[in-house]
């Protein structure tokens, strides 16, 4: 029998960044997610909230937390669409698809929205923390789960950040980033330096400590246990941090903590109830989301196709027919590929997947090759065997990895991210972390090159944010 959850949205006129306090009033609105499953969250709404009432009672601290996490899932349609298009997986072949055309070209100008967008989370997820302290007692036994959650998503937001607007960490750490805004909007200020790209790493660890860790739930495989921040899920971000670090020895434990989780049908990841005994984290949309992820992929027309010049479906072994993510999870609208991950083009309701287990699986793969210790390479294949093996048969792959070593194991780990991941915004991740150039054909006749140090590589701070601080001086 369908289920009905509800899921509420804050929204605060605080914390506009960088417009600083407006008024104390919220709005949380009620979107509704339809999925066949046992668990129901079941929350009253609250309209013209006032801040002292916010946290009045415990289901009112609740509500407020919803709102925190779909204020973050505000964003993320378009941060996916925007990542694909900036890798090389991906293209916009009539450049009709939005911001395509920038992302694509790499010419994305002062004015993209996931900055605001993201430094508004993280204001819902400071005001939250800030607030609490007042009312322990009413939040009860629940109190440091509460907080170390907002910290999760102030985390995740700040992640996000800095892998679009930074430099590459390992490149040159202390390099200039973004402000970090760690006070409730009551508090902060307009003008904030940027702080290094290694401060800003600090504190994403310093949200995802052991203690805050421990406080969280151990549920998995339920809307709760994949909609909210998990220990699970702490653990697959504080992997990607260690990833993005090159420390291969942290990366590998981060990893080997997240225990309970399998690689089952990957098509089931993509279709309701939308979690599974592989989902760590996602964020659920209503069934009448206008900003549905699907409809940024089709906007009259597909804007949104593998890419045949430079996309993983132009290396001939990673093309394979009977592979359940070429045969189940792409179609052909036109001559080209599109993903088929997310398919709700009326509703707007597929979830998108944030973390799960296949990542974890392959980040623990690229971990051991890279540490290079005596036996590692035998370690990092096993890794890569158990993802590639859940989606292509032995008889069909043309890859023999018993065969792979050095640079064609490497090789072979990091075109199996592309083909696993396709459609789900971490192939420019990937390139942006281990430094290395965007490299793709843009049509025909142009060809990118973009190198770490090249206007391009990763985004400006956006008018909104120049024109209000007065001491923003990034490296980009």
């Amino acid at each position: 029998m369908d289920k009905t959850i509800k899921h509420f949205s804050i929204r605060s006129k605080r914390f506009l960044p960088p417009l600083g306090i407006g008024c104390v009033l919220l709005m949380i609105a009620i979107a509704t997610v339809s999925t066949a499953c046992t668990d129901i969250i079941e929350k009253e709404p609250i309209l013209d909230t006032s801040v002292s009432s916010i946290f009045s009672s415990k289901s009112a601290i609740e509500t407020y937390l919803e709102g925190v996490y779909k204020r973050l899932g505000e964003v993320m349609p378009n941060y996916v669409y925007q990542s694909d298009m900036r890798g090389d997986d991906f293209d916009d072949p009539v450049q009709n698809g939005g911001l395509s055309a920038n992302d694509m070209n790499l010419s994305v100008s002062d004015t993209s929205a996931p900055w605001n967008g993201f430094y508004q989370a993280i204001g819902e997820a400071n005001d939250f923390i800030g607030n609490l302290d007042a009312v322990k007692e009413i939040a009860g036994k629940d109190y440091d789960r509460y907080k170390s959650e907002a910290k999760f998503v102030r985390a995740l937001s700040y992640y996000y950040l800095v892998v679009l607007y930074a430099r590459t960490y390992h490149l040159n750490p202390k390099a200039n980033a973004i402000p970090l805004r760690t006070e409730t909007p009551e508090n902060s200020t307009n003008n904030l330096a940027p702080s290094s790209i290694e401060k800003i790493h600090d504190q994403i660890l310093s949200d995802l400590s052991d203690e805050n860790i421990a406080n969280l739930s151990t549920e998995r495989n339920s809307v709760k246990g994949v909609t909210h921040a998990t220990q699970a899920a702490a653990h697959a971000l504080r992997q990607r941090i260690y990833m993005e670090e090159w420390n291969w020895d942290k990366a590998i434990e981060e990893g080997l903590a997240i225990k309970g989780y399998a690689l089952g049908s990957l098509t089931a990841i993509f279709a309701a109830p939308y979690y599974t005994e592989e989902s760590i984290f996602s964020f659920p949309y209503s069934v009448n989301n206008p900003n549905g992820i699907a409809k940024n992929e089709y906007q009259g027309s597909w804007a949104v196709l593998e890419d045949f010049y430079s996309g993983i479906y132009s290396i001939p072994e990673y093309a394979v027919e009977t592979d359940i993510r070429k045969a189940q999870l792409t179609h052909h609208p036109t001559a080209r590929l599109a993903t088929r991950k997310y398919s709700d083009l009326s509703g707007g309701g597929d979830w998108i997947p944030v973390f799960r287990y296949a990542e974890t699986l392959l980040n623990l793969s690229e971990a051991y090759f890279n540490r290079g210790n005596e036996g590692d390479e035998e370690i990092a294949k096993e890794y890569l065997r158990q993802v590639r093996s859940r989606s292509i048969t032995a008889e069909d792959d043309p890859i023999n990895i018993d065969e792979l070593s050095g640079d064609n194991l490497k090789a072979a780990i990091y075109n199996e991210r592309r083909t696993e991941f396709a459609g789900e915004g971490l192939r420019s991740i990937d390139i942006h972390r281990r430094g290395d150039a965007f490299i793709k054909k843009v049509g025909s006749n142009k060809e990118l090159n973009v190198k770490p140090a090249d206007y391009g590589y990763i985004w400006p701070i956006p008018l909104s944010e120049t024109s209000q601080n007065k001491l923003i001086k990034a490296d980009n």
